[in-house]
């Protein structure tokens, strides 16, 4: 799971050499911080030292040896959808509206932190890509598009239960 193991404190029989040894064995890097050699808390540490544990004293040292921290493990990546493509501009104003009833552009604006005019144009876009709606002054989020691909019957309402469970 890891390219190396760093023990900080570990005393003679501990078990951080355990796992250090354990991690030897699986062909990783070992790297030991030593403190006083007067502290029984060390003796353990200075025991990897001697065989052969690298020797690092702060974080620079231990990227050296392994490589840097973000290298250790592969960038995560959702999938990418719709929204993930638009302009920085955009996003911001989609961002800004408000959920639910939505709001006017001068409220989208200034929860954007854009001019109004910017955030007008922005609006008009995400209008176009189907983000947004438009009713007379207002606007708000777009409805999300069925994704099962299966239309639904015209007239036709999700039926609500009522009364106890």
């Amino acid at each position: 799971m890891t390219r190396g193991t760093v023990v900080v404190e570990a005393e003679y029989r501990s078990g951080s050499l355990v796992t250090a040894r354990r991690a030897r064995r699986l062909g990783r890097q070992m790297m030991g911080v030593p403190g006083p050699v007067t502290s029984g808390l060390s003796a353990g540490v200075h025991e990897l030292l001697r065989e052969d544990a690298a020797l690092v004293t702060d974080a620079d040292e231990i990227a050296e040896l392994v490589g840097g921290i973000g290298d250790l493990a592969p960038e995560r990546h959702g999938p990418v959808v719709a929204r993930d493509l638009l302009a920085r501009a955009a996003a911001m104003v989609l961002e800004a509206v408000p959920g639910g009833s939505g709001g006017d552009a001068d409220l989208i604006a200034r929860n954007a932190g854009l001019s109004r005019d910017q955030t007008l144009a922005r609006l008009y876009e995400l209008q176009s890509l189907g983000f947004v709606e438009r009713h007379d002054d207002h606007w708000k989020l777009a409805a999300p598009p069925s994704t099962s691909g299966i239309p639904k019957p015209p007239g036709r309402r999700p039926s609500a239960r009522r009364g106890g469970s």
